[in-house]
């Protein structure tokens, strides 16, 4: 729901049976290795079963088995983010992210990620201020090939760092802060109040993102210095967790990453929560329609006794449709959207308030600024009671518990824990202080950190009204300024390493592991429900998803916008109880209900402990059955939804979305963007999403997924008790699609003022959507060309030419209209230059088709991914949704397989040939146009102008 972004967490499991305790290990026969720690979790516990290592050279090695899917997650941390980098020398740490997939001694430029993507995995990094970490996800039989990888990275990457790569991964950098930063509405606020409350030289006193002008100065061998200070194997923590045991694990570990010598010495810096004397105001004017308030504190540090309560307030104060700001501001209508968090790093922690006021309201940002904090003190000091803090460590375990759901989440926070608090079960710990909260805590930290304490408020407002600032701006930031003759870094002398093996033979995939696929059953309720579920006791829950066919495809005619008011409308209060009472009980319950307004279906997503199955379906019952429909929630609903399409008008991504839509379709609901105009809307009445909801919200032809430990016959006796007084079929019938005619060599343009990044789409129509044929055919064609970081297009735009942080296509399809859609975010300065290039490129592979490599690199890569699809509840839902999609059995994945093994060349190139043609595509561009317009008619394409509703 679009009123509803923070929801209540899913308690999955106490224990999880995936995963395996460790049996004592003798750690004699581990040659170099040195066990530190063992831990198993006994029955009842939350937690993660694990062993730590530690081997000579000072590298941390944290193991954890979970047997439940051939999968296996390896997860290198560095203890290194933007807080280590010197003044002057910002946006290191998140650049050497970028490098560090640049190939390295005897892994060649952008092998990296074409190896993981063709053994089947997926892989990322993330940089942060105290940390940088670099993750994948294959196949078990995969691993030491992910170890070979990692750690010729860790000790080899120097080697093959190169100016010229340096170059295009800083301009890369520069379009993700484009893409993040400066091109997205409110993207500079985290800058401006890291800026604010954190006085000159402070490590958080700049992002990850960091300056370009700090990055402009740098040159690769100041990378190299980067990398021989931080990078070594002493200041690195290896976890690796799934289906595998220390015996397989720990004698690959020892020879991919032994003999790399232990880097220079790293100490733990200190903590250093922000110092505010006084209230800091600061402010900035955007590219937005609704000016923003935030309001940050300083508190404490990851790991304070304190951070448990600091984190209750945040929750209490704004999270989820019971918080006081949500009741008292936007159930009020004093502000479109309200929100508090607790935020901890390393060395410090924040406490950050915000609203942006209801245009309707009268509320400004001074009057907000008073208001929240008047607010949160009354509830925090007259009432709150115990029972709102025990709903706040359910909530909390359940968060915590969630996360164990995969074996990247466990993996994940075992690296994170050993890292910053060199323990990886300080989750134990992080529960205790949880569940010991008591009312005092929460009202004594209040006092503490928050009540009548310093704090900078930051205020953005629209271009052009400097007049709607909160309180006029006394603080002004200080920047590095560089002195007129830098020093000259001497040429890096780096370790030589020495093996006793041949590190340029990439290792072969080991036997693959047989995927065992759930055993799946299906039934048809007596009121038309077709059910297909799945019997499954990893975790001691259901997750359902429940799709009625009624998206936005079934809007009537001149209402479009009726199908996504009444899935709002279904999250407001029912006959029996206010929306708010119903975020109680599912919060005592440590269930989630979400509703949805996708494009065919409305969409109800639940999960829940199977214990309170019978329960958490009786809520459901009664949102779907019992909606009250007030006018005064009709009221305040549709002005949310409709100040909300308006600051979605301010993205480029939804009006390029949107543009897109206008241009490839006739009038007609798929001509539109997802969210409605504030003109459509107003045209919309409570009668019509009563009308709506009494035609359409029913039962028959509805495709229900479930994942469950409880037996077929219990989960249907519990289904059909709550669900039975449901009745009906749909009386409305979904909108054909109506295809517009596409003018080739035209840009559509739409005007953005002053985009510094210009959103483009590069479409046409394609087949509608099949799971086998012609559709699936042309994904796997697509693969190779624009599915994959390693495409051609993403390897010529971002890699070689650096005009793009990414580019990808993909063929989508939904109803009988399917398309195939090339999108980016590009520098304005690039934009005709790169749709040459794209165009080039089309035309290549149009006429010659694709390689035998690119064919069985595709083949590799889908063919093996299997293994990641059916992990998570979630994974296993969308399988299921699929199959309900397309009216398939299980077999589907059989075929499938066949097909990308079977597929031929001759037929992949003449996909490619009808799809591909670049006279056949149509161009949508958003940006400014008093610049774009010359640019692109000088690369002789000829500019139409769009606007959007």
């Amino acid at each position: 729901m679009l009123l509803n972004k923070v929801a209540i967490a899913v308690i999955m499991a106490a224990t999880l049976n995936g995963c395996s305790q460790f049996q004592s290990s003798d750690a004699s026969k581990y040659a170099g290795a040195t066990l530190v720690e063992q831990k198993n979790i006994e029955g009842g516990d939350i937690g993660i079963a694990y062993q730590k290592f530690e081997l000579d050279n000072g590298l941390t090695v944290i193991l954890h088995e979970d047997h439940s899917d051939p999968l296996v997650h390896v997860d290198v941390t560095y203890h290194v983010g933007s807080a280590r980098e010197e003044m002057g020398k910002s946006g290191f740490a998140h650049l050497f992210e970028h490098m560090m997939f640049q190939g390295s001694k005897h892994v060649a430029d952008e092998e990296h990620f074409k190896i993981v993507t063709e053994a089947g995995g997926k892989l990322n990094a993330t940089t942060s201020t105290d940390r940088t970490n670099y993750f994948q996800t294959v196949p078990v039989n995969q691993l030491e090939k992910m170890l070979w990888l990692e750690a010729d990275r860790m000790g080899f990457f120097a080697q093959g760092i190169t100016q010229e790569k340096f170059e295009i991964q800083r301009a890369a950098v520069k379009n993700e802060r484009m893409m993040r930063y400066d091109n997205v509405p409110y993207g500079q606020a985290l800058e401006k109040l890291h800026q604010a409350l954190y006085d000159y030289g402070h490590p958080y006193s700049w992002m990850p993102i960091g300056y370009m002008s700090d990055l402009n100065r740098a040159n690769s061998n100041d990378l190299k210095a980067f990398f021989k200070r931080w990078y070594g194997p002493n200041n690195a923590t290896l976890t690796i967790g799934g289906a595998v045991t220390p015996d397989e694990v720990l004698p690959l570990v020892q020879k991919y990453f032994g003999s790399i010598p232990k880097g220079e010495t790293v100490s733990d810096a200190a903590k250093q929560p922000g110092t505010l004397v006084e209230s800091r105001y600061v402010s900035y004017e955007d590219n937005v329609s609704l000016p923003m308030l935030r309001k940050v504190y300083s508190t404490v540090y990851m790991g304070h006794k304190d951070e448990a309560a600091l984190d209750a307030i945040g929750y209490f104060a704004g999270q989820g449709e019971s918080s006081v700001l949500y009741r008292e501001l936007v159930d009020t209508q004093k502000a479109v959207a309200a929100f508090a968090w607790h935020q901890c790093f390393e060395l410090s922690c924040q406490m950050a308030f915000g609203a942006l006021p209801h245009p309707v309201s009268g509320e400004t940002l001074t009057s907000l600024d008073k208001r929240i904090d008047e607010l949160v003190a009354d509830y925090i000091q007259n009432k709150i009671t115990q029972e709102d803090v025990d709903l706040f460590i359910t909530k909390r375990e359940a968060e915590i518990v969630r996360a164990l759901q995969s074996v990247e989440g466990k993996v994940s926070m075992l690296a994170k824990f050993e890292t910053f608090h060199e323990n990886p079960g300080f989750l134990t710990q992080q529960l205790k202080n949880v569940k010991a909260l008591k009312v005092g805590d929460i009202k004594r930290v209040f006092e503490q950190y928050v009540a009548n304490k310093a704090n900078v408020v930051l205020s953005i407002v629209p271009k052009g009204k400097p007049e709607l600032i909160a309180q006029q701006d006394n603080y002004t930031p200080k920047f590095y300024e560089p002195k007129a003759t830098e020093e000259v870094r001497d040429e890096v002398q780096l370790p030589s390493i020495t093996d006793s093996f041949d590190r340029s033979i990439k290792p072969q995939a080991g036997v693959a592991k047989a995927i065992t696929l759930p055993d799946l059953w299906q039934v048809k309720t007596d009121n038309g429900i077709d059910v297909l579920g799945a019997f499954d006791t990893e975790t001691p829950t259901t997750t359902l998803l429940l799709q009625i066919p009624a998206g936005r495809l079934y809007d009537p005619e001149n209402k479009a916008g009726v199908a996504l008011l009444t899935v709002e409308m279904l999250g407001q209060a029912t006959t029996q109880s206010t929306p708010s009472e119903l975020a109680q009980q599912l919060a005592k319950l440590g269930a989630e209900i979400a509703f949805e307004a996708k494009s065919e279906y409305i969409e109800i997503k639940l999960s829940t402990l199977s214990k309170n199955l019978i329960a958490t379906l009786d809520i459901l019952s009664e949102k779907l059955l019992q909606p009250k429909f007030s006018e005064s929630d009709f009221a305040r609903v549709k002005s949310m939804v409709s100040e909300y399409s308006k600051s979605e008008r301010d993205s480029a991504k939804f009006l390029a979305d949107s543009a897109l839509s206008q241009v490839m379709y006739q009038e007609g609901n798929y001509s539109k963007p997802w969210l409605p105009s504030q003109a459509e809307l107003a045209t919309i009445e409570l009668a019509d999403v009563k009308s709506f909801y009494a035609q359409q919200i029913r039962p028959q032809g509805s495709k229900l997924s479930i994942v469950s430990d409880v037996a077929q016959s219990k989960l249907m006796s519990a289904l059909i008790s709550a669900l039975s007084q449901w009745q009906g079929k749909g009386e409305l019938d979904m909108a054909l699609p109506k295809f517009a005619p596409l003018d080739s060599n035209i840009v559509y343009l739409v005007h953005k003022e002053n985009a510094p990044q210009v959103q483009i789409r590069v479409a046409r129509h394609a087949a509608a959507e099949d799971l086998a044929a012609e559709h699936f055919k042309s994904q796997i064609m697509n693969f190779a060309f624009s599915g994959s970081f390693n495409s051609r297009v993403n390897q010529n735009l971002r890699e070689n030419k650096g005009y793009t942080y990414g580019i990808g296509g993909h063929f989508s399809g939904y109803g009988d209209a399917g398309q195939f859609v090339l999108a980016s975010g590009i520098n304005a300065a690039n934009v005709a230059d790169a749709l040459t290039e794209i165009q080039q490129e089309l035309s290549k592979i149009s006429e010659h088709g694709l390689t035998d490599e690119e064919i069985q690199f595709t083949r590799n890569s889908i063919a093996q991914r299997d293994a990641l699809k059916y992990e998570t509840p979630a994974a296993k839902l969308n399988f299921f949704a699929m199959m309900h999609a397309h009216n398939v059995d299980a077999d589907i994945v059989d075929v499938r397989a066949k097909t990308i093994e079977t597929v031929g060349k001759k037929e992949l190139n003449q996909l490619a040939s009808k799809y591909f043609t670049p006279a056949e595509m149509t161009y949508v561009v958003v940006g400014d146009t008093n610049t774009l317009s010359k640019q692109l008619e000088g690369k002789g394409f000829t500019v139409k102008q769009l606007t959007i509703q």
